[in-house]
């Protein structure tokens, strides 16, 4: 079984969300492992394998006079003098974290618009806190410039909790049949009703082939929601996992108040249905998503590798851009 371990706690979070950035860490990071037929499925299981290769290209070091050594907005107060030196080093020889050739040095002194370079900056900081190498903290970068990065993701006409003009798009990729979207769920919706209409949840189909019954629950889920009654089918269908047959969908379909069984139906053997959430899932897999529940934030990718990948922290991120 392949699966996604990464975890960086921050002092940060605050301590009313512990509970919630926990849960939710869990749940990004030990991602539903795909079967041997998806896409996000290539790959190695060799824990043997060797160090994948960098994305990002390194700068050639400045001559020592050149180094600049201060890191404006960047906390260095649990660094040792060796590591703040190491510190020093790395972000006189990364790169921009928004795409421009100078460093990530320069781009922290002279281009404070370029809040990605600041979060790179103490993500370094943070990880050589906690005993990091320089090697490991370099493919932490790739991976953290990577999920900075935004990606245009569609949300017209796709089911939506909350505040649907919210300036912030909590959009999940999600598999019904998978336990960590099932646990991940009420996490998700709670962190958005704390921002009282600055932010919306948007639920996008990701069923993976290795779940038998996960594209037939999608089918039930979209049918529900051409009468805009998808949470109610969203949560019954989650409540009852490992109850998905048709008869069972049908069931739970009974019980939502105001549903015309009779549409439903229809809807639920319709092509349209069928094509919505395959076009759903074709979009994550543009999106490369390696595992359910895949989270992103106005276009970018939750990671643990930032605020314990705590939706708070991303959200509130989101609203200062």
């Amino acid at each position: 079984m392949r699966c996604i371990r990464e975890l960086l706690n921050r002092a940060s979070v605050a301590l009313t969300l512990i509970l919630l950035t926990v849960v939710a860490t869990t749940a990004c990071t030990a991602c539903t492992p795909p079967g041997p037929d998806q896409p996000e499925a290539s790959g190695t299981n060799n824990s043997e394998a060797a160090r994948p290769k960098r994305e990002r290209q390194e700068l050639p070091p400045p001559a020592e006079s050149q180094m600049i050594r201060e890191a404006k907005g960047v906390d260095l107060s649990q660094l040792s003098e060796t590591q703040q030196a190491t510190f020093v080093t790395l972000i006189n020889t990364e790169q921009s974290a928004c795409d421009k050739p100078h460093s990530l040095a320069t781009s922290l002194r002279d281009d404070p618009e370029c809040r990605n370079s600041m979060l790179v900056a103490q993500l370094i900081a943070d990880r050589l806190a906690s005993g990091a190498t320089p090697s490991d903290i370099k493919l932490d970068i790739d991976a953290v410039v990577r999920a900075l990065t935004p990606y245009e993701i569609p949300t017209e006409g796709r089911p939506t909790y909350g505040n649907e003009r919210a300036p912030v798009a909590v959009v999940v990729f999600a598999d019904f049949e998978c336990p960590h979207c099932k646990m991940e769920a009420p996490v998700l919706r709670k962190a958005v009703q704390q921002y009282r209409g600055q932010a919306r949840l948007v639920f996008m189909h990701f069923p993976l082939r290795m779940h038998a019954r996960a594209q037939v629950a999608a089918l039930a889920a979209e049918a529900a929601h051409q009468q805009g009654k998808f949470w109610e089918m969203h949560d019954l269908i989650f409540d009852h996992q490992s109850q998905l047959e048709d008869e069972d969908l049908e069931r739970y379909a009974k019980q939502i108040q105001g549903l015309d069984l009779t549409k439903w139906k229809a809807d639920f053997a319709a092509k349209s249905s069928e094509l919505a959430v395959a076009k759903d899932r074709a979009l994550g897999e543009n999106l490369d998503i390696q595992g359910t529940p895949a989270v992103y934030v106005n276009g970018r990718h939750v990671t643990p590798l930032l605020w314990g990948g705590s939706l708070e922290a991303w959200i509130d991120d989101a609203l200062r851009r």
